[in-house]
């Protein structure tokens, strides 16, 4: 390029200083690694225990995700810790201001920010490698799965890092009737067309609660039989009875509530596993990677 081409391009570009903000600072990443993570850290020190604390979710996530991610076993995936929410939505992944962390699939990366709570920090952490580990499986033929299952299997894994029963399945046992949408329309229901926080705290828990009905100890190998037929092109309604002998939305309500009942009922002590005292103040927003409301007290 000779000198006067050069000057027009220059003089043709945009200004710098005022007229464009400069680019944020270059992160100084610090490295930790364990058998499974390569962990960057944006503070000098990381989070407490970090790696061990990791390396515990790994084994609780393998046994229930291997079998999507194989590669989890062999290879390690990146978790980038950003020392502050600021700090994460300036940062060179550019999330929406509403994101707690962000799966990169094709680079086997999660990006998350420390908010000083490891309990927060390690639910945020299982949710998105969940995303990580179960969107993979599906981009292996060019597919993404069903929103409600994508979400509801992240916070169901994320209630594993949970070392007693978390905050999701606390509230599940309490989740109204007329505050669930039927499921002929919610298997079909985008988040982005839910309008309020109340609603969308619903969608999470509804999704949650489908997931844990559908992926049972006991019922494992068809949940992956199920996502298998779903990857492969099958409708949903197909797959679910294919593998379950569920029929339309309206048949798994009914069953699926029939199952919540079930599992909301008090055991032989009087109290479910995961009962809330009578005082019951459930304020999941100190423990989950998502915000939603209290239900109250169940009568």
């Amino acid at each position: 390029m000779n000198a006067l081409a050069l000057a027009a391009i220059l003089l043709s570009a945009p200004a710098s200083g005022a007229a464009r903000a400069a680019a944020p600072p270059a992160v100084a990443w610090h490295t930790k690694t364990s058998p499974h993570f390569e962990i960057m850290h944006e503070s000098v020190w990381s989070p407490g225990a970090i790696a061990l604390e990791l390396e515990k979710m790994y084994s609780s996530m393998r046994l229930n995700l291997a079998m999507f991610a194989p590669w989890m076993v062999s290879e390690k995936a990146k978790v980038y810790i950003y020392s502050s929410q600021d700090s994460f939505l300036s940062g060179e992944f550019k999330p929406p201001r509403w994101s707690k962390g962000l799966a990169y699939v094709s680079k086997k990366t999660i990006v998350v920010y420390d908010t000083g709570d490891i309990g927060k920090l390690k639910s945020v952490i299982a949710h998105e490698l969940t995303h990580l580990y179960f969107e993979g499986y599906f981009s292996e033929k060019l597919k993404y799965p069903p929103q409600w299952l994508n979400e509801g299997l992240a916070v169901y894994m994320e209630e594993s890092a949970n070392p007693e029963s978390g905050p999701w399945s606390r509230a599940l046992a309490y989740f109204p009737q007329d505050r669930r949408v039927p499921f002929e329309k919610f298997f079909y229901l985008n988040i982005a067309q839910v309008d309020s926080d109340t609603k969308i705290a619903d969608w999470y828990l509804q999704a949650y609660g489908a997931v844990l009905y559908l992926y049972r100890p006991a019922t494992r190998l068809q949940f992956k039989s199920f996502c298998e037929a779903l990857r492969g092109g099958m409708g949903l309604e197909d797959a679910l009875w294919r593998n379950y002998r569920l029929g339309s939305g309206a048949d798994f309500g009914n069953k699926w509530s029939a199952w919540l009942e079930e599992y909301a009922r008090p055991d032989k002590d009087g109290l479910r596993s995961a009962s809330p005292s009578a005082s019951f103040n459930f304020k999941p927003v100190q423990l989950s990677s998502y915000t939603f409301v209290n239900f109250g007290a169940k009568k």
